[in-house]
C-alpha cells in the first residue's frame, strides 16, 4: 500500500472491523446506496451527521462532500426537514391510499417552480422516474427509440446503463440488457450541436424522445452549454419528440432546476435525491397531454400504467415540502458562491504547480479531473487519470472531507468560506502525500 493507503488504514480501523463483517454477509460491504471502492482500501461507514459534518465509525469528524449522494444541499439533521418526518412518523409513514393534503401541498410548491408543467406524479426513486418518463415517450408518440447522450446517466433502466460514465471501459455493453436495448438506443454526442441534429433528423420518424441530463453526473460533472440544450428543445418539437429533462441531480441548482435557470421548457421533468429530504422520492412532472396517459380515471385501460407501493407515501411527501420551502433565493445564492469559490481555488492550485488538475462543475456540485485537456463533454472527461484522482480522494478523507470514488462532490448550505478554503489547503497537502507535487 501507499502510504496515503496506509494511513487510511490507520484512521479507520472501526470501519474495517464492520467491513470484513459485512462481506461476510453483502456485496461490496454496503446494503445499498454508495459502496467506495478503489483506491479506497475497505470501505467507510459513518454512524451519524449534523451540518455540514459526518462521523464516521471511528468518531473521525469529517466535513461531508457526498451528502448522501446529493440528497442534502441543506445539510444534515435540517431542523424543518426534521420536524415534519418525526411528525409524520407519529402519525404512520404510509397507509396505501393518500393523506387528503400533503400530494396538493407538494404539488402545488412544486409546480410553481416549474410553471410549464402542469401535474405531477410521484415514484420511489429517480430510476423509476425517469424509466417511467421514456416509457411515456414511446406511448405518446407511437415510435420504439429514446435518445441518451453520451455519458449521462439516467439510474438503473436498461438505455441508462450504456455509456454512461460509470465503467472503467466507457463503450461496456454489460450483461443482462432485455434483448433489443442497444438497438432501440440512440446516442448523442454532448455538447455538439451539428452532429446531434444530424443524428435526429436522421432517425426522426423512429425517434420517441430524448432525455438529458443538463451536467453530466456520472460523468464528472459537465455542463451542458446552453446553445446545447436550446438546440435539443428546438429540433425535439420540430420532430415532434418528446424532451425529458433528467433534474433528478441537478434540480437545487436553482428554484426551477437548471431548465428554470435557462428558461428552457422540456415535455417532462424527473427528478429525485435532495427533492425527498433524504427519502425514496422521486418525481415526473409533465404537460397534461403526457400526465394523463398515467391516469386510470381518464381511461380505465391507461397509456402507461404506474404503480409503486411507496411512491408518493406521506412520510416521503412531508420532506419533499419542507425541502421545498425552505430551498430560498438566499440559499441558491450561498451555494453557487461556494462552488465558484472552490473551482476557482482548484484551477489557482494547478497554475502555482503545474499540474493538471481541473473541477468542473456548476453551482454547488463540483468533480475533480487530472488531465491536460479542457473537460467539456465525454470524450474529454473520459482523458482524466481516475487513478491518481481516486488516490487525492483517499488522502482528503485523510485529511478529513469525505467525497465519493466516483470524484463527483457538492456542497451544502451550513458550509461557509472557511470550509471551502480548509478544502483547497487539504487538496494542496493531498498533492504533496500522493508525490503529485514535491516540496
Amino acid at each position: 500500500m501507499t502510504s496515503v493507503e496506509e494511513r487510511y488504514v490507520e484512521l479507520t480501523p472501526r470501519s474495517k472491523i464492520a467491513f470484513d463483517e459485512h462481506m461476510r454477509l453483502i456485496p461490496a460491504g454496503a446494503p445499498g446506496g454508495i459502496s467506495q471502492t478503489l483506491p479506497f482500501p475497505h470501505q467507510p461507514y459513518i454512524e451519524r451527521g449534523d451540518g455540514c459534518y459526518v462521523w464516521d465509525a471511528d468518531d473521525r469528524k469529517l466535513v461531508d462532500l457526498v451528502y448522501g449522494d446529493w440528497l442534502y444541499p441543506l445539510g444534515h439533521h435540517h431542523p424543518a426537514i426534521t420536524a415534519a418526518l418525526h411528525a409524520q412518523v407519529d402519525k404512520g409513514p404510509t397507509f396505501c391510499l393518500p393523506d387528503p393534503n400533503l400530494g396538493t401541498r407538494f404539488a402545488t410548491l412544486l409546480l410553481d417552480r416549474l410553471p410549464w408543467m402542469d401535474k405531477v406524479r410521484c415514484t420511489p426513486s429517480g430510476t423509476e422516474a425517469t424509466m417511467i418518463a421514456m416509457r411515456m415517450a414511446r406511448v405518446a408518440t407511437g415510435r420504439p427509440k429514446i435518445a441518451k447522450i453520451i455519458g449521462g446517466y439516467h439510474g438503473l433502466a436498461d438505455p441508462s446503463l450504456l455509456v454512461n460514465g460509470r465503467y472503467p471501459n466507457p463503450y461496456h455493453v454489460p450483461a443482462g440488457l432485455i434483448p433489443g436495448t442497444v438497438e432501440s438506443t440512440v446516442l448523442l454526442p454532448y455538447n455538439d450541436v451539428a452532429a446531434t441534429v444530424e443524428v435526429l433528423q436522421r432517425e426522426g420518424d423512429d425517434l420517441a424522445g430524448v432525455i438529458v441530463e443538463p451536467i453530466l453526473g456520472g460523468s464528472g460533472m459537465v455542463p451542458a452549454t446552453p446553445q446545447y440544450l436550446r438546440t435539443l428543445r428546438e429540433v425535439t418539437r420540430q420532430l415532434g419528440m418528446v424532451l425529458i429533462f433528467d433534474e433528478v441531480v441537478t434540480f437545487p441548482y436553482g428554484p426551477g432546476g437548471v431548465q428554470g435557470a435557462l428558461g428552457i421548457e422540456p415535455d417532462l421533468t424527473t427528478l429525485g435525491k435532495a427533492i425527498g429530504g433524504g427519502t425514496p422520492l422521486g418525481v415526473i412532472a409533465g404537460r397534461r397531454a403526457l400526465m394523463d396517459l398515467l391516469d386510470n380515471r381518464l381511461n380505465p385501460s391507461p397509456g402507461v400504467r404506474h404503480a409503486s407501493t411507496v411512491g408518493g407515501s406521506p412520510l416521503c411527501l412531508a420532506a419533499g415540502v419542507a425541502v421545498l420551502e425552505n430551498l430560498t433565493p438566499d440559499v441558491y445564492r450561498h451555494l453557487h458562491d461556494l462552488g465558484n469559490a472552490l473551482r476557482l481555488g482548484v484551477g489557482t492550485l494547478a497554475k502555482k504547480y503545474h499540474v493538471p488538475l481541473q473541477a468542473t462543475g456548476a453551482g454547488h456540485f463540483f468533480s475533480f479531473h487530472w488531465t491536460q485537456t479542457p473537460v467539456t463533454d465525454f470524450a474529454s472527461a473520459i482523458t482524466t487519470d481516475k487513478a491518481t484522482v481516486g488516490r487525492l480522494i483517499l488522502s482528503l478523507y485523510n485529511e478529513g472531507f469525505v467525497m465519493m470514488s466516483a470524484q463527483a462532490g457538492t456542497l451544502s448550505t451550513p458550509m461557509t468560506r472557511a470550509h471551502i478554503d480548509d478544502l483547497l489547503s487539504a487538496l494542496e497537502r493531498s498533492l504533496f502525500a500522493c508525490g503529485l507535487v514535491q516540496a
